[in-house]
């Protein structure tokens, strides 16, 4: 057995490695190196948090699968760790049944929700309504379940696709893109805001070489500050932060996610912001905020939504 602490760091190790595009690793590789090392952690490694995200992690591995008892496997792990104690028995119990049913076991499902609903019967209709809406079909005196509330908060987003863009950084999905409206001054108009997003997603779609040239431009300069922060040396260097020649080179360590649409009124032009994933701090990530295609602040994630 190893020291608990290592093992668990050289796994997070992997999944860093796992997260870049350069990876050629499997989910099958990935599951089978977690599943190894895991075996080697003494004991320890059911106290400590980061063990904890491992066995969530699995858990679902195994549920996308739908590998029952190899999830199980995994609920029962977290069951010996010490964050069991944050929740009562009843509330372990809804996640396990939660789970069983994820996975396609409707028998274990009902096990399991019936121990939460034997203790508190109203948690579950607190929680997935999949999942109450299941288990209220299997009681002799089904709940009478409501309408879900309407949110009054206006809420104008979309999913965008950017030909140049999607090749660029070898994309897969689709860039998500949202009108933010925690800044505007005037009174707050959901078909002025449906208008803003169709204009500006036109104006992106008309611009993307140019909006994606000005971005990268500005980020050259700020990378080579961040590489003397961050410290990664070796082979860590190369993975995550390596030296950058050409801004060709960012195709493959950032990915756009999301666009910030961000007006302060009606008449003015809004500022856009970039939210990108990063390889080198996949925390913080990358933000970018701009005016008239200019980038004004370059930053971690909140620099893309904060004005």
């Amino acid at each position: 057995m190893e020291e608990a602490q290592l093992v668990i760091d050289r796994i997070y190790s992997y999944l860093d490695r796992y997260s870049l595009k350069t990876n050629t690793d499997t989910a099958e590789d990935l599951i089978a190196f977690i599943e190894e090392q895991w075996n080697l952690a003494d004991d320890g490694k059911y106290s400590l948090y980061d063990a904890s995200i491992i066995i969530g992690r699995m858990t679902n591995e195994y549920i996308r699968l739908g590998e029952f008892e190899k999830m199980m496997f995994w609920l029962d792990e977290s069951d010996k760790h010490v964050s069991r104690d944050r929740n009562p028995e009843y509330i372990r119990n809804y996640y396990k049944g939660e789970c069983c049913l994820e996975c396609g076991n409707e028998e274990a499902a009902l096990h399991y929700l019936n121990l939460c609903y034997a203790v508190e019967p109203e948690y579950i209709f607190t929680r997935a309504p999949f999942c109450y809406e299941f288990f209220n079909q299997h009681l002799e005196n089904p709940v009478q379940l409501l309408e879900p509330i309407e949110e009054d908060e206006v809420e104008i987003e979309m999913e965008l696709e950017l030909s140049l863009w999607k090749a660029f950084f070898k994309m897969e999905e689709a860039i998500r893109c949202e009108v933010l409206l925690d800044y505007i001054e005037d009174e707050v108009d959901e078909k002025e805001a449906e208008e803003l997003m169709n204009r500006i997603v036109k104006d992106i779609q008309e611009n993307e070489q140019a909006i994606l040239e000005e971005l990268l431009s500005e980020l050259i300069p700020k990378y080579e500050k961040w590489q003397e922060q961050y410290g990664y040396e070796g082979e860590d260097k190369e993975a995550f932060m390596p030296d950058v020649t050409d801004k060709d080179q960012f195709g493959i360590l950032i990915t756009p996610m999301t666009i910030y649409i961000i007006p302060e009124s009606w008449t003015e032009p809004p500022h856009i912001g970039y939210l990108f994933d990063c390889s080198w701090d996949r925390e913080h990530a990358l933000g970018f905020m701009t005016y008239h295609h200019k980038v004004e602040h370059i930053g971690g994630a909140d620099s893309a939504f904060c004005l």
